[in-house]
């Protein structure tokens, strides 16, 4: 189709449209930026030209120095103060150096389960229709993500104290994450740290540990692990933390257990499972566990090996005599792949998940802050103390059994 001398004029027009009120866009963040630095140094150094008091700093001219706005650097020029010859840090400069609204609207987008391959209409709304590049929306969601991974993986643990700490391997995209919560003596949940690899893995699981140790993590009160399962997971629990009680998750154990069993027991194995961990003391259990060792031993040699594998941990919780309604969370790792299947619909459309450095745990650690901002305390948590007691108990009972 022939592009007419109309059409030529009025999208010149509008190129010129564009670009001035571009400009007006830049000059007004400009004047805004300005206007905050001067009510800074007013405050600081008292109004230009007036007499200066002997707790307030001096004028101390200015160096070149830029912010991050709208997805661009801005150059500017920075005023600086002094007081005492020592130079006195404005704190309008340091906010706005880092601070970019766009990554914060951007990530806001992505969220709600926008993809950047349809980021059109995200454009609009952010630019006003003045047409940022597919770029800088990439760019800020990076800068945001890389900012949420950095608060969840530095976060200050010392000064919480947890009754416990649930690590899973969760399949994110086509990657694990392996995702660390720790729920405090309030009963309340936090998302401890982030890695991306496998729980059966070593080094990936030590290196976890000792993050959350250098962070503040007490090492001196005992909690209770509550894991997927694997030896890696228990040898780092041991280096890292000592002999702490273990709880394997059973939803995680059944489900290996399930895969050997004839299809024709599945409703068998499931009823006794179900029962073993619905009863109302240790002793009960124990006793339909062992009911259950016998019936899987005439049944599947390998289903046998996997429960036998878990070396009875599935019924920690019921030694510890953790009420009915605490215990039904602290039997498996639910509440970590609970959080995960919150952002399963805000991932489903991002197709290539290898683009950049940290990219799958740049986005779980975007999305799983979102979900954590949902998290409510945990069920029966009023029943925590009892657990920080029975921990206590069998702490001690531990080191004699060492001993």
């Amino acid at each position: 189709m022939k592009t007419t001398s109309h059409q030529l004029k009025f999208q010149s027009v509008t190129s010129q449209i564009r670009d001035h009120v571009e400009a007006q866009m830049r000059g007004a963040v400009l004047l805004t930026i300005y206007e905050l630095f001067k009510q800074e140094m007013n405050q600081l150094c008292g109004p230009l030209f007036a007499r200066k008091g002997e707790h307030l700093a001096h004028r101390a001219g200015s160096d070149p120095g830029s912010i991050l706005a709208q997805g661009q650097r801005f150059k500017v020029k920075k005023p600086r103060a002094k007081r005492d010859g020592q130079e006195v840090e404005l704190q309008t400069y340091l906010a706005l150096q880092n601070y970019d609204a766009l990554s914060n609207k951007v990530m806001g987008q992505l969220l709600t389960g926008t993809s950047t391959r349809d980021y059109g209409a995200v454009l609009d709304e952010l630019s006003g229709g003045l047409g940022l590049s597919k770029s800088s929306v990439s760019e800020a969601f990076v800068r945001a993500s890389k900012g949420a991974l950095d608060e969840v993986n530095s976060r200050d643990l010392s000064s919480h104290d947890f009754v416990s700490i649930m690590v899973d391997g969760v399949g994110f995209a086509d990657r694990t994450v392996i995702a660390a919560i720790g729920i405090t003596t309030a009963g309340k949940k936090l998302l401890l740290g982030l890695r991306e690899g496998e729980t059966e893995n070593w080094e990936v699981a030590r290196d976890l540990f000792e993050s959350l140790v250098s962070r503040g993590l007490k090492t001196d009160m005992p909690m209770l692990f509550v894991i997927d399962g694997g030896k890696a997971l228990k040898k780092a629990i041991l280096k890292i933390f000592g002999a702490m009680p273990v709880q394997r998750c059973v939803r995680h154990k059944e489900r290996n257990i399930v895969r050997y069993l004839p299809e024709d027991r599945h409703i068998e194995f499931r009823r006794r499972w179900k029962k073993i961990h619905s009863m109302a003391d240790y002793a009960s259990a124990k006793r339909e566990y062992d009911d259950l060792v016998f019936w899987l031993g005439h049944i599947n040699h390998a289903a046998l090996q996997s429960l036998e594998e878990a070396q009875g941990e599935t019924l920690t919780v019921l030694r510890l005599t953790v009420a009915p309604t605490l215990r039904a969370t602290l039997l498996s790792t639910n509440p970590i792949e609970s959080m995960f299947s919150m952002q399963k619909p805000k991932v489903a459309r991002v197709k290539n998940w290898r683009s950049g450095p940290n990219q799958v745990l740049r986005w779980a650690a975007t999305t799983l802050l979102e979900a954590e901002k949902r998290f409510n305390r945990v069920r029966g948590y009023l029943h925590i103390t009892k657990l920080v007691e029975c921990l206590k108990t069998f702490a001690i009972e531990q080191r004699s059994e060492v001993a």
